[in-house]
C-alpha cells in the first residue's frame, strides 16, 4: 500500500463518518416533517444510509474489507437517493456537492481494493490460465 492510498482512505473514512452523521440527522428531520409517501421513503432511505455510513467509516479507517463494501453501498446509495428528487421532477434544487462527494468516495473505495488486502497474490501465467487457447 502506498502512502497516497493511506491518506486517501483516511480522508474517505473521515468524510464517511461526518457525512453519515449529517445525513442521519437530516434524514430524521425530514422524517419528522414528511408530507407524502415519496418524501417519507426518501427521508427514511437517507437516514438509514447515513446510519450505515458511520460503521463504514470506521471499517474504512481500520482497512477492513467489510468497511469497504459497506462504504461503497452506503455512499453509492446516498448519491442515488439525493439524485431521485431531480429525476422525479419534484424539485429543481439538487445538492450537487453531496452527489459528487458520495459518488467520488464510492468510486475511490471501489478502485482501492488492494489497500484492503483483497488481492490474493495469485499470478496468471501460461500454466495457470485455464482459458488459454491451445492449437
Amino acid at each position: 500500500m502506498t502512502s497516497d492510498s493511506g491518506v486517501g482512505l483516511t480522508v474517505v473514512a473521515v468524510l464517511a463518518l461526518g457525512y453519515g452523521v449529517v445525513n442521519t440527522a437530516s434524514g430524521v428531520l425530514a422524517l419528522l416533517s414528511a408530507v407524502g409517501v415519496a418524501s417519507l421513503v426518501l427521508a427514511f432511505a437517507q437516514a438509514a444510509l447515513g446510519v450505515l455510513l458511520v460503521p463504514a467509516g470506521v471499517g474504512v479507517a481500520l482497512r477492513a474489507p467489510w468497511g469497504r463494501r459497506l462504504g461503497i453501498v452506503a455512499l453509492g446509495g446516498l448519491a442515488v437517493v439525493q439524485l431521485l428528487p431531480l429525476l422525479s421532477g419534484a424539485t429543481f434544487a439538487v445538492p450537487l456537492a453531496g452527489i459528487l462527494l458520495s459518488a467520488t468516495c464510492a468510486l475511490y473505495l471501489l478502485l482501492a481494493g488492494e489497500a484492503f488486502g483483497t488481492d490474493d497474490g495469485r499470478v496468471l501465467t501460461e500454466e495457470t490460465n485455464p482459458h488459454e487457447f491451445v492449437r
